[in-house]
């Protein structure tokens, strides 16, 4: 899209709020025309009457603000709406961070101001204004915006750490040039293994896709009797997999009932053969008087992967059945493996705060802490009236065993 840039003027409010130092106020003024650093689309329209301001009747249409020396941190917009339903309305979206806010006007020609509050931590330094919605109805004004922020302070760099010992670590790090002092956050990284136990398990990788499909099938049969009355066809191009063609009476898996479902999962590790790349699902249920219920569809990529579906309100001792949901031509299911498991938790990584310490320069040692541990370290900066950066860029480091404390117990 065509951009130009908007006449602006900047002037203090007119209040009995005065601005702080890291804000501004805009005032959109067509008479004006020095460059400010901000741009709009070209359906924007600017006020002939007396009272200027920019109105937007377009939907896309928008205007972007420059990039301030601050972090903002609350925007204050004067307008109004021509409509008191309005389907379209103004949206306001940060350059950074994953906030996106909304604006909604409901008196009709009335002035009102809307306040955005932005989290610090998203470091927003610009923003769009944009006309989103549907329909005709509503045409938004805008007559000024007081945008509010604390000083920027840029987090400190290049942040290491060497002599790395049992308990203890020395940091080093490059800070800002407005930085008075330090924040450390040192967190303790913990590696959760999955969890659960396996009730029962079906590994397919031992049988091979080679010779003929009846006698694989008796061989899968053999090592799994529970699957027995189920017709298993193994695919032509894999191996160590079996394959539910959604043809006759092999588009389904059957599996014995278990007395109490309360907390189980089944772990399925799958992926579909499907040349014109559609969705393919696996419908999972349980048979119940002759009946299948299918309460959950999980779907499926080219790619093996894995999934998990909680079983815990399948009834007792009903049949678990996983079904092809997919047509019968090129939607083949293949399974690589799957389990049911008790109470499983998934593998996960935590981290556990466990030191804060504050610092003046630019190194510090980290005292305290435990042998053969892994930990994750970040620095902020401080200026003088204590405002603080966003941390830098963390690092990981692993203590060791190396000069472990002497104790000593008296008998």
């Amino acid at each position: 899209m065509k951009m130009k840039v908007c006449s602006v003027a900047f002037a203090m409010l007119l209040s009995t709020t005065t601005l702080l130092a890291d804000s501004t106020n805009v005032t959109f003024d067509a008479a004006l025309t020095n460059a400010t650093g901000w741009a709009y689309s070209n359906d924007v329209k600017i006020s002939a009457d007396s009272d200027k301001h920019i109105f937007f009747n377009t939907l896309r249409s928008f205007i972007q603000s420059p990039e301030y020396p601050f972090i903002i941190t609350s925007i204050e917009i004067t307008l109004s709406c021509s409509n008191t339903n309005a389907t379209r309305r103004l949206q306001v979206s940060p350059s950074t961070g994953a906030s996106l806010q909304t604006a909604n006007v409901t008196s009709k020609d009335k002035k009102e101001v809307q306040s955005f509050l932005f989290d610090m931590a998203d470091c927003v330094r610009s923003f769009n204004i944009s006309l989103e919605g549907s329909g005709q109805t509503g045409n938004w004004h805008i007559y000024s915006a007081a945008i509010f922020g604390v000083p920027l302070i840029e987090p400190p760099t290049n942040l290491q750490s060497d002599e790395i010992k049992g308990t203890r670590s020395n940091l080093s790090w490059e800070n800002p040039e407005n930085a008075v002092s330090n924040k450390i956050e040192v967190a303790e990284i913990a590696w959760h293994e999955e969890g659960g136990s396996v009730e029962r398990e079906y590994n397919f990788d031992e049988f091979s896709n080679g010779g003929d499909k009846g006698q694989q099938t008796e061989k899968i049969l053999a090592a799994y009797p529970d699957l027995e009355g189920f017709v298993l066809c193994l695919p032509t191009n894999s191996t160590g997999q079996i394959q539910l063609s959604n043809s006759g009476s092999k588009g389904v898996l059957s599996f014995p009932g278990f007395e109490s479902c309360n907390n189980l999962y089944l772990k399925l590790l799958a992926k579909h053969y499907n040349h014109a790349d559609e969705a393919t699902f696996v419908s999972i249920g349980f048979v119940q008087d002759k009946t299948t219920n299918d309460f959950t569809t999980v779907e499926l990529t080219t790619e093996l992967t894995m999934s998990f579906t909680s079983l815990t309100n399948v009834p007792p001792n009903a049949r678990i059945v996983i079904n092809n949901s997919g047509k019968a031509t090129n939607h083949r299911v293949i399974i690589d493996h799957l389990a049911f498991i008790r109470d499983y938790s998934p593998a996960s990584v935590s981290t556990n705060l466990v030191k804060t310490v504050f610092a003046t320069g630019n190194t510090s040692t980290i005292r305290g802490l435990s042998p053969n541990s892994t930990y994750v370290v970040s620095v902020s900066a401080f200026d003088e009236d204590g405002n603080e950066s966003t941390p830098s860029e963390p690092i990981p480091f692993m203590t060791n065993s190396e000069e472990l404390p002497f104790v000593i117990r008296l008998q």
